[in-house]
């Protein structure tokens, strides 16, 4: 994992999404860098800790890396994902014969019709997982109804089985899904670390030159600036 060299105290860097496109940020973060170079004794003066620029470089090329780490995570799924994708539509269209083949067994009990009822009502993945498994166990407990229609009983230990696959599959997914998210964590971590200090050398820079426009001109967001004339636009 890219280390960041952190300018601020741990608990003041933020974690939550990026407030740009973090390549649009990464190369105005490289523009601030060649164009304050030139700068540092006014900005010095001004209270910027030249550890703070020269750390630029090293953050930059951080946030980079960990952007991209998230992007291939992002784009290449876990094993346990792809399983699951191809084999959720199987097991949800053997849950739904199931419940029909149940349903028509049990059409003149109401008892059993509640007991279905209740088994099928929930509609999420682990509803599935649990589905399969309760319905097999149900259709095998009153099997002389199903077999007086010719079920077959086979169906009930694939579900039983499938039910424990998808459940191991569904676990795999869960932690290849956290794994990702510790990605964007840190991801996030290193485009808000660099954001601030990015954020700290425009400030010093936008007040030292404020007389200066040829020199101002550097320390402004081009992003920010072109997204505000777009709102001054539209609201105009």
């Amino acid at each position: 994992m890219p280390t960041i060299k952190q300018t601020t105290q741990p608990d003041e860097i933020k974690s939550s999404r990026p407030n740009q496109p973090v390549a649009s940020f990464l190369q105005e973060a490289e523009n601030l860098y060649v164009w304050c170079i030139d700068d540092i004794p006014e900005l010095v003066k001004a209270g910027v800790d030249v550890e703070l620029i020269n750390t630029l470089p090293e953050n930059i090329k951080a946030c980079r890396d960990a952007q991209t780490l998230w992007k291939k995570k992002l784009q290449t799924p876990g094993e346990a994902q792809v399983q699951w994708k191809l084999q959720q539509p199987e097991a949800s269209k053997l849950e739904a014969e199931l419940i029909r083949a149940l349903r028509f067994a049990f059409r003149n009990n109401p008892d059993l019709l509640v007991r279905l009822k209740y088994i099928t009502k929930g509609n999420s993945y682990a509803n599935l997982i649990q589905d399969l498994n309760d319905l097999a166990l149900l259709g095998q407990k009153h099997s002389q109804l199903l077999t007086a229609f010719g079920f077959d009983m086979d169906l009930l230990n694939t579900a039983t089985a499938k039910s424990k696959e998808l459940a191991g599959l569904w676990a795999q997914t869960k932690n290849e899904n956290a794994r990702l998210n510790e990605t964007a964590v840190a991801r996030n971590k290193a485009f808000w670390t660099l954001h601030q200090q990015v954020s700290e050398i425009r400030a010093a820079g936008q007040y030292v030159f404020r007389h200066r426009k040829d020199r101002y001109v550097g320390y402004v967001s081009q992003f920010w600036k072109q997204k505000d004339q777009r709102k001054s636009n539209s609201a105009g």
